[in-house]
């Protein structure tokens, strides 16, 4: 079910609050919990009456798949294609605004992203990242069967977790007009089966609009994963019930 108006951005109120987002009129999108002319800025500057909810996400799938790729593109950080592994945990703060039936709120995502090799080098890491989280996002490379396959296995090992956190699936180097290792057929045949939508990344380069209407797409799908899961509660939180 799609609570979620998947269009509301290109709207005139869509367009009007985008700019809350960006560094004067610049293309740099604003990153918050960062110092900034004597202020933290800690969120965008919305109006007090758009209501607030924060989830944690954390990215699993094999190393060089696109985890941190996939982070920076839906946090706006621009010339991410240069490949390093992640050391440690580096946790990222998305604020995203979504029009759910009549009524604007702003989701505070928390990408929790690390590496196979911090995993095994330091035991609390993956503990941390399990902690309270409320998705899971598995992600897989279009170029990689073994990744694809791997998604299964990733998916049924966090069923332990606490909270039962939704499963988020995102593909990488996905190519609408040429061949990929994993084709259109593959992935719908596993949405049946798993019935989770797969979020696809395309491989192509950036249009010339501004960069958040090119994440607009994969923020929206995975606020609205977020939604079912917690629909009554943020229903609630809106005051629709």
């Amino acid at each position: 079910m799609n609570a979620i108006n998947m269009n509301w951005l290109s709207s005139t109120e869509g367009e009007s609050l985008v700019h809350h987002f960006y560094v004067n009129s610049s293309k740099k999108r604003r990153f918050y919990g960062v110092i900034c002319v004597n202020c933290i800025l800690e969120r965008p500057s919305l109006p007090s009456s758009i209501e607030e909810v924060t989830y944690k996400i954390f990215m699993v799938g094999r190393s060089g798949v696109g985890k941190s790729s996939v982070v920076a593109r839906l946090a706006g950080i621009l010339n991410s294609n240069n490949y390093t592994e992640t050391n440690g945990i580096r946790k990222t703060n998305v604020y995203w605004p979504v029009k759910i039936w009549d009524k604007v709120v702003l989701f505070k995502l928390q990408f929790w992203d690390t590496s196979e090799s911090s995993i095994k080098k330091y035991s609390h890491i993956l503990p941390i990242c399990k902690d309270k989280v409320d998705a899971i996002c598995c992600v897989f490379s279009c170029d990689d069967v073994s990744s694809f396959n791997d998604v299964p296995h990733l998916m049924n090992t966090m069923t332990s977790v606490k909270g039962k956190p939704a499963n988020v699936v995102i593909g990488t180097k996905f190519k609408p007009w040429s061949n990929a290792t994993i084709d259109e057929v593959q992935i719908k045949e596993f949405e049946e089966k798993w019935k989770v939508k797969v979020i696809k990344i395309d491989a192509s380069k950036l249009s010339v609009r501004s960069e958040i209407f090119d994440c607009s797409y994969q923020l929206n799908a995975i606020c609205n994963i977020l939604w079912n899961r917690d629909k009554e509660f943020i229903s609630k939180l809106m005051g629709q019930v």
